[in-house]
């Protein structure tokens, strides 16, 4: 059913480049804020490197209290890592995004 055409194909394509463009500007937003962060990853997996595992635990400790289950990764924890289901919808992507968001800014701005 997903392969019998590119429709699939394009779609997850459309949505990795929503999360990449979102990451960036949360990893600018930090990096504005003085503390460094830079976007990484390929499709719907994506990360934001916020060099420290305690930056990274407030941000998904916040996110988690607002019903985004959001893990860390890296050797120290430090990357906040994003692996959406490729089925996805846009409704619930850009709803994960968005508490994303609400919790980097609030980081950010202790």
């Amino acid at each position: 059913k997903y392969w019998s055409n590119d429709t699939f194909e394009r779609d997850v394509q459309r949505k990795g480049r929503i999360v990449e463009e979102r990451f960036q500007k949360l990893a600018a937003l930090l990096t504005e804020s003085g503390m460094p962060a830079t976007e990484r990853g390929r499709g719907l997996m994506r990360g934001i490197d916020v060099v420290s595992g305690d930056i990274a635990d407030k941000i998904t400790s916040k996110a988690f209290e607002h019903g985004l289950v959001i893990e860390t990764s890296g050797q120290d924890g430090e990357v906040v890592k994003c692996l959406c289901p490729l089925t996805i919808s846009d409704a619930d992507l850009l709803e994960g995004l968005d508490i994303l968001e609400m919790c980097v800014k609030a980081v950010a701005s202790e």
